[in-house]
This record gives C-alpha cells, structure tokens and sequence, in this order.
C-alpha cells in the first residue's frame, strides 16, 4: 500500500499527547517534577503493563521475548511478509522528562490506533517494539533490549548481569512477570525520537532525517597514588590521584577539539578517595565516553584516549588499571529509508534536515540486520535526561504524521 489514496490522513494529537502525560504519570516525582522507571523496576512493571493494556486495546497480538521486550502485532493480509516494525524503549534515566523512547513507542502505537480508526488494511504486517533496558541506568550495558534481539550479545550474559544491589536480570524480570518465550522478526525498523540536542530547536526546524549514529567509547578506571596530608605534603612529592583524573579530563578536551568534525569526550564521573578536605586523594575512579561519527577519527580517537589514560598516570608516578566497558561502531542508515522520510516530510509540507545523532538508540543496532532509520523532533533548548526536557506538542504530532506516512508508503 502507498498514501496516495489517503494524504490527508492524519493522526489525533490529542490522543497522543494524551498517552504521553498518562505514561508520564507513571513512576513521577512531584518534587524533582521528574519520572523515574528504571528497568525491571516497579515502576518499570507498571509502565510495561499500561502499554500492553493500550496495545490489546487496538487488537495487537503482544508478544514478549525472553529478554522482556514487547512487541504489538498487526495483521497484515500477507503473514509470509516480514513487518515494518516501529519502536523505542519506555525505560528513563533517574529523574526523566516526559519524551525520551516513550514517544517513539507511543507514535508508533498512535499510528496503529489511526489505521484502526480508519479501517486501514496492508498488505504487510506492523509490528510495535518497545525494548528492555535501552538507558543502562540500572544494568549494564545499557541497549540490552536491542542487543539480545538482533543476537548481538548473548542471552545469558544478559540475564547474569547485576544491578547495584546484587539483583540479576533474570531475577527482576521474572518477578514482574515479563520473561516470555515468543519473539518478532523485523523486515524493516523506523524509530521516532526526540533529539535530545540543540540543532533543531535553533534551526526551527520540524524534523530531522537521521543519517546516522556516532560511534562511541566507554572507559572506566582507576588511578592510584598514596593518600597523604594535604598541609605537609610538598607539591613536587605528592602522588596526587585526583590531579591525573583532572589532567586527563583537559586533555580529553583537546583531543577532540583537534580532531573535531562532532568529536566529543566527556568525563561523567571523577571520584576521589577518602574524598576528605585534608587528604591528598590516594585513589581516583574515572569514567570517559568519547564519540565520533567517521570510522577513521572513531578508531584515531580510540588510541588516544588510552595513549592519555596511561600517560597522565606515567608523569605522576601512579598505577593505573583501566578497561573499555562498551564500544559501538558508526553506524549509517539505509539511503533508501532515508530519502523516505524525507519525501514524507515533503509531502507534509514540513522542512527537514539531514543529521547525525549523537545519543546512541536501539535503531543502530537493528540496522546492520535490517533497513533502518529514525525520525526527529526538536527538543527544546536541546535539553533532555532530566525534568525540563520539552518538545511542543505540535512538533510531536508531525513526527509522528511523518512516520505513518512514512509506514503507509512500505506496507
């Protein structure tokens, strides 16, 4: 089927701003003004359960992996097609906004609710994907949905990892009782999301076609000195940890202002010990994530930033233990998708523009088994991962206008 028949078709934005706010409600925090729904949690249940209420409602088959992820089902009049599939996560960081993953599903679930409106058949079958543990904010790694489903790391390493408290995955899910047994094959992937960064919003523009994701790199270590008193201590004797964490941090800077083209480093957590106002810190746990979209500068900046780990240990005299705790390639997207979306947002009257992103989605892993791409909307002053992440409602409903269009023209 194509959308020639049917270009006024729109979807109801009040319907699905509605479904935001409700999923929105589930697990917020009236003080911080944030929601948290962190994976396999309570809250987390609760979110799963209202989403598989709203997909049966529509008359989805729903189905569950053993990894916990949800798919909804709609017919189409050919079963041996493969389904054009649509999807996010609705796991959040600590103190959410209202958006991230959540619109991605819940668009797609909107764009099920208007074909049923409409008495809308395909040939193809849709399905309606909402993956486990896409923010890592609990277990690691962090896309453990997307990982399990495309094979790209086992089930059992999966299930066996642990969460602060000593809790496996394998427990949690089963006991919120979402470890099911039944899986659905993809014949393509479209994801709707937000940006989560500042280039729309300041182009004012509506949409962005997704080219691609940057590659990223995850360190964690530790550099270790001697802990010693900080008023008797000369500066030339110290063995100051916290000052090649803090050394590594600049350098990590200039590194990817050199090779720039979107390089970006970031070291998100620096933790001292014993952390007290008189002692030079002995130890000094770091995290680094660097980024990088062209696989030569990813694999340039890789080196480098190892180069530094252990130099800024070497000039100081320290120890230092170090390892990469996640790695995902650049990943392009499918051009014929691509031109896709950007036809669709044509033919809506809507200007788009080609980008990279710079967060990592499950859609980059589905890509390399698929025809992959993602849709985005402005997110207000780039903001996200955090309570005053914002998009107008007006700028989700044309995404997601974009994306049922955009199905309408595969199925």
């Amino acid at each position: 089927m194509n959308n020639k028949g049917m270009p006024h078709l729109r979807v109801n934005g009040e319907r699905l701003i509605s479904s935001i706010r409700e999923m929105g409600a589930v697990g917020f925090d009236p003080q911080t003004g944030g929601r948290t729904r962190l994976a396999l949690t309570d809250s987390d249940k609760e979110g799963r359960d209202l989403l598989c209420r709203w997909m049966r409602e529509e008359d989805l088959d729903v189905k569950i992996d053993p990894l916990g992820n949800i798919f909804g089902v709609r017919d189409g009049s050919d079963p041996s097609e493969l389904p054009v599939m649509m999807g996010s996560h609705i796991d959040t960081v600590r103190d959410a906004g209202m958006f991230d993953g959540v619109y991605g599903v819940l668009g797609g679930l909107e764009v099920m609710r208007t074909l049923n409106q409409n008495n809308v058949s395909t040939r193809r079958p849709l399905a309606l994907a909402a993956f486990t543990n896409e923010e890592g904010a609990r277990f690691q790694p962090d896309m453990m949905g997307s990982l399990y489903y495309t094979g790209t790391v086992g089930l059992e390493e999966l299930m066996s990892a642990k969460d602060d408290g000593g809790l496996t995955v394998r427990e949690e899910l089963e006991r919120i009782g979402y470890k099911g047994n039944e899986t659905v094959r993809a014949g393509c992937y479209i994801e709707l999301h937000i940006e989560q960064g500042p280039r729309l919003h300041a182009a004012g523009l509506p949409i962005g076609v997704v080219e691609g994701i940057q590659g990223l790199a995850w360190w964690t270590g530790e550099y270790c000195g001697e802990s010693n008193h900080a008023g008797s201590t000369p500066m030339e004797m110290r063995k100051d940890a916290l000052l090649a964490a803090a050394e590594l941090a600049s350098e990590a800077e200039k590194l990817a202002l050199r090779l720039g083209k979107g390089s970006v480093s970031t070291m998100g957590r620096i933790s001292p010990k014993p952390d007290i106002i008189n002692i030079v810190p002995g130890k000094c746990s770091f995290t680094l994530d660097f980024r990088q979209f062209e696989s030569g500068l990813f694999e340039e900046g890789k080196r480098e930033v190892e180069r530094l780990i252990t130099s800024c240990a070497e000039k100081r005299g320290l120890k230092c233990y170090f390892k990469k705790s996640a790695e995902a390639p650049p990943v392009v997207f499918d051009c014929g998708m691509a031109g896709l979306i950007e036809r669709t947002a044509s033919m809506l009257g809507l200007d788009s523009k080609r980008m990279i992103s710079g967060a990592s989605h499950d859609a980059q892993f589905l890509s390399p088994f698929c025809p992959a791409v993602m849709i985005f909307v402005p997110s207000k002053g780039g903001r996200s991962h955090c309570p005053e992440e914002w998009t107008e409602a007006k700028d989700l409903e044309n995404g997601c206008n974009v994306l049922l269009h955009s199905v309408l023209e595969l199925v």
